[in-house]
């Protein structure tokens, strides 16, 4: 995703990958209008089929990630390392799993 991002509105080789980009900040973000403004683009764009498959891609991410935690998976020492700073990089103290996730 930084790769679509850092090319700014090109989609990175990718079909519709700074669209994409977009609905992945939109659903990991805090603002509903700005989550059906990218919805709407979405379903307009690539139809409800590929926004029911992005929407679906991204919920199990985040399901997969939210299982390791509340089971205590312990993270690698590399990533204790470097979560910190890839957290602020993706500004992740504004997604709402921050509300439950310890410093």
């Amino acid at each position: 995703m930084n790769v679509v991002k850092e090319l700014g509105d090109d989609d990175g080789g990718v079909a519709h990958g700074a669209l994409l980009a977009r609905l992945c900040d939109a659903v990991a973000g805090k603002d509903t209008e700005v989550m059906a403004n990218v919805r709407e683009q979405v379903l307009r764009d690539m139809g409800p089929d590929q926004l029911v498959d992005a929407v679906g891609v991204s919920a199990m991410f985040h399901m997969m990630n939210r299982v390791a935690n509340a089971t205590g998976t312990p993270l690698d020492p590399i990533m204790l390392k470097a979560g910190p700073a890839i957290a602020a990089s993706i500004g992740a103290d504004t997604f709402f799993s921050a509300d439950d996730t310890p410093g």
